[in-house]
């Protein structure tokens, strides 16, 4: 799988001990600042565009919260930055629970984190847990009826 990540000065650190564990289990990963820390609004268009473009399968984008970072990445259509709370609006994923459900409920293609708050070994389960998590998984067929119909919606509203 190809995965594009970024991050702004804040979630450098965190970043970069998510890259080198999913580069260990076999990950082909590109890293938009692998040296410097970039400004969070560049580093979300950034992992945004990648994914939007169809060169890289997801996408990782950090920040000092998750918040800026996730707001940005999910003004780029066709993105959907991990969702905690409300259904169509980018929060961010504290937990592993969390990001799982965000890919396996909200077929999320970008993992927003807040450096500030995870830590590393955190971050690098919730990577994991994203990132082997499939949409519809683990559902009740009557829950994955609801979601499919809820997912079918937001992709109609992503074409205005």
């Amino acid at each position: 799988m190809k995965i594009i990540m970024g991050a702004d000065p804040a979630g450098f650190d965190l970043k970069n001990a998510i890259k080198e564990n999913l580069l260990k289990k076999g990950y082909e990963i590109t890293d938009i600042d692998p040296d410097t820390p970039v400004l969070f609004q560049d580093a979300a268009v950034a992992v945004a565009r990648g994914v939007q473009s169809g060169a890289y399968e997801r996408g990782i984008a950090i920040c000092g919260t998750g918040v800026g970072i996730s707001m940005a990445a999910n003004k780029v259509k066709g993105i959907r930055a991990c969702v905690c709370s409300e259904p169509y609006y980018a929060a961010l994923c504290e937990s592993v629970y969390q990001a799982r459900r965000a890919k396996a409920v909200n077929n999320t293609n970008v993992l927003c984190m807040g450096g500030f708050i995870i830590g590393h070994e955190m971050g690098i389960e919730m990577a994991n847990a994203w990132l082997e998590a499939e949409h519809m998984s683990g559902l009740t067929p009557e829950m994955a009826a609801i979601v499919e119909k809820e997912y079918d919606q937001l992709v109609e509203f992503e074409k205005t």
